[in-house]
Parts: C-alpha cells; structure tokens; sequence
C-alpha cells in the first residue's frame, strides 16, 4: 500500500507537471520538441544500465554477499552512463538531430545531465525497494517531483516560457536526489569489493532483460517518434499530452510491480507460496480491469475542468487527441496482467523468454505503427500499443498453461473482460449525463464484485 500510495501521489504530482502546467503554457508543437528529449532520456535510462538493474535486485534479494552485489552494480552502471555521456556530449551538434529531433546541442547537453542523475537515483530506489524501505524510496521521489515544479515555476515565470526550462528544473532536482542518495549507498558498500566473477554473473543474468529493455521501451516510445515522423511535431503533442493523462493506469500497474517484484522473489520457491500468488492473479486483475472501466468513463471528462482565465486541467487546444485514452489506459492493464505473470519465468528460471515475448510485442507495436498512423493518425499509435501488450499478456499465459501445466483459472476476469469491453463501446455511442454515468459506475462496480468478489484491502496489502 506504501508503494502504491505514494506513487499514486508522485505521479499526480507529475501529471500536475506534465498536463496542467505544460499544457497551459505551451503550444502542442512546443510539447511535441519537449516530448523527443524525454523520448531520448528515458529510452537510453533503461538500455544503458545492460539489465543490471533485474540482476541486481534478483541477487541481492535472494542471495548473500548484498554489499558486493550492490557495489559492483553500482560501479558498472556508473561506469557507462559516464562514459556515454561524454561521448556524446564531445558529438552533441551532429547527434542532436537524430536523438531529439532538433538542432539544439544545448538541450541534447541538459538531456544527458538528467539521463545519468536518473540512471544512478534508479539504482538507488531500487536499493530501497529491495530493502523494504518503502517509505524512504516514496519520501524521495516526492522531493524530487516538488522540487522540479518549484523550479519550472520559478523558472518561467521570472525568465521566459522556453521549453529548456522544464529540462533545467529537471536537471536540477535529479541532482538534488542524486546528492541525497550518494549519502545513502555509500555507507552500505564500505568493505565490499570489486569482482570480476560477480560483474560476470551480473551481466550473464541481466542480458535477457537488457534486450526486455530495448523491447520495452520500443513499444512505450517508438510511437511518439512515428507519430512525429508521419504527422509532425504538433500531432506528437497532442498525442503524448493524452498519452499522459492515460499514464495514470501506468503509474498504477507499476506502482503495484514495485511492491509485487521482491514480493513474488521471496515466495516463488515455495509450493504455497505460488499458490497464493496464483490467487493475487486473479484479485488483482479484476481491480485493474473495474479501474480501467471507471477510469475511462471518467477521466477524458475530468480533464475538461475548467481552471480559471480560459484555462482546464488540460488545455483546450489538447482535446482532439482525448479518444486515444481508454485505449492507451487498455493497454496498461494488459501490461499489469503480463507482470502478473512474470513468476512462473522466475520459477522455472526461464527470465531469458521475458524477452521473447516483450519482442513479440515490440515487433507488432512497430508494424502496426507504421501500418496504422498514416491511416488514421494518433489511434493508430494507441491501437498499436494496445495490440503489443495484448499479445505478450496472452502469450506468455498460453506459454505458462501448456509448458508450466498450470490451470485455467480465467473464465471469471474473461467475462468481466469482455462484459466491460462491451458496455464501453456501447455507452460512447450515446450522450449521457453526470447522473447517469454515476448510475452506470455504481451499477459496473456491483456487476464485477457479484460475478468475482475482491477484498480490495487485502489485495493492496498483499
């Protein structure tokens, strides 16, 4: 609940940043430059660290010699994200246009600051999730998500509304917990030692995932930069501002990974305890799939919250691309029920098919990009997302129930599944009223418990 919680908060926070001020401030074409250089950042925050980072924690939870797997992490990773860094830093003027799609070596320059401050303070939240410091790991990313919109503020109020800014508070307040958690790690990795056997046995066991990364982030990015391909600068912005407001079901599904990853590692070896996992499945998809379905009922119209002087949540001049939020929030839950059935990999230490079936999705999210966007636009890009997490959730449960002979135990969340599909569409096809939309959220909620009931507290807890 702790992890949840207080990821709930941190990216409300964000999405405050992210929406509200953004969106108000700048143009979709301004969002849509700003928009590349987190595309850069946050593709290369995953590939750099080589799949360290899952090593890291599959090691350092269920194994001994914690402050040797940690030191060697920590070392390797740094390592590379330096070396990076200055390398592009030296080739800024002629890599800018391709890593951010802008003749702008100032802002490539303020990117990488905020890629490797983000790269080593990853590492350090992980260190406090494996830990079980999970208030810490919450304390410190809300410091970090106010200090950022201090600083935007601050920033563009007293200078000018330039999209560099936003890359400036962020620099800044990366640096702030960057600081914060050097104070942290460092004690804990006193006496430990380099070792080549462990860097080995690190990079031996975090390769699949670093190929799960570049899959990963293909499908999370590559439809931004093929929007902005096919489309333009102004297209990518008004994509990826309702593409953030949807983040909302993301910030839930991985806010629950954070707690269910060293959760599932400590249980997984043990006959009951993959029983009860077994039963988490099915709870907690139930609870992705009702939140998905309020969620999209409500949310493109809470957006629209008038703020004062002309101003909403999200700007007026974003609401083309709000129909791409249900189907962006969709694709969320099924990269949930994908997590949830990550360990039986772990189980039967088969991690390396993770990324297999993340490529499956990779390869359908790229091709149905390209097939999809020049036809019809922004929905394309969410349908193709959608169909990439659809596929790797139901590939690995058809792997899981062939070569694992596990039991079905879907039939119930089919139903709702399918129940919730049906009555969505069908509702946007009609003009309903507030009343009614409560009438039909109270109805759903009832129909979902009378077919599976879920003790919500106890799911949370878990």
């Amino acid at each position: 609940m702790i992890y949840t919680g207080g990821n709930v908060l941190a990216r409300g926070l964000n999405f405050i940043i992210q929406v509200s001020i953004w969106s108000n401030l700048f143009s979709p074409d301004a969002y849509g430059q700003i928009a590349y250089c987190y595309v850069f950042i946050s593709f290369l925050a995953v590939i750099l660290p080589l799949g360290l980072d899952a090593a890291f924690m599959n090691y350092y939870v269920r194994g001994n010699n914690k402050a040797t797997y940690l030191k060697n992490t920590l070392f390797l990773i740094s390592a590379l994200a330096f070396i990076f860094v200055i390398l592009v830093m030296l080739l800024r003027q002629q890599i800018a246009p391709i890593a951010i799609r802008q003749d702008s070596g100032k802002l490539l320059v303020i990117s990488l600051g905020i890629l490797f401050f983000d790269i080593i303070n990853n590492q350090g939240l992980l260190y406090l999730r494996a830990e079980g410091k999970a208030m810490l790991s919450v304390i410190l990313q809300n410091i970090e998500i106010l200090v950022r919109l201090a600083l935007l503020l601050i920033l563009v109020s007293s200078i000018a509304k330039d999209i560099q800014y936003i890359l400036w508070a962020n620099l800044a307040s990366s640096a702030v917990i960057f600081t914060v958690f050097l104070f942290i790690i460092l004690p804990q990795m006193r006496g430990a030692k380099l070792s080549g056997g462990v860097l080995k046995e690190l990079l031996i066991f975090g390769s699949p995932f670093l190929l799960s990364g570049i899959f990963d982030r293909t499908i999370e990015l590559a439809d931004r930069r093929l929007v902005g391909y096919f489309m333009g600068d102004e297209a990518t912005g008004l994509y990826v501002a309702s593409y953030t407001v949807a983040v909302l079901m993301r910030l839930l599904v991985l806010s629950f990974n954070a707690g269910w990853q060293p959760y599932f590692l400590s249980k997984v070896d043990r006959e009951e305890g993959r029983a009860k996992l077994d039963k988490i499945y099915l709870q907690t998809a139930v609870i992705f799939v009702a939140i998905w379905f309020i969620a999209s009922l409500w949310v493109p119209e809470l957006v629209k919250i008038p703020l004062g002087q002309g101003k909403n949540i999200l700007n007026a001049s974003y609401w083309e691309g709000l129909p791409v939020i249900p189907v962006i929030m969709g694709a969320y839950v099924m990269m949930g029920l994908y997590f949830l059935q990550l360990p039986v990999l772990y189980h039967l230490k088969k991690t390396g098919l993770n990324a297999v079936f993340i490529g499956i999705g990779a390869v359908l999210n790229l091709v149905l990009n390209i097939i999809l966007i020049p036809r019809i636009g922004i929905m394309g890009a969410a349908i193709a997302t959608a169909a990439a997490y659809t596929a790797m959730s139901i590939g690995i449960r058809i792997w899981s129930l062939v070569k694992a002979n596990m039991k079905l135990h879907d039939l119930k969340l089919m139903i709702i599944m399918i129940l919730s599909l049906i009555i969505f569409i069908g509702i946007q096809h009609v003009e309903i009223g507030i009343l009614l939309k409560i009438l039909i959220s109270i109805t759903y909620l009832a129909m979902v418990y009378f077919i599976q009931p879920v003790k919500i507290v106890e799911a949370l807890k878990r």
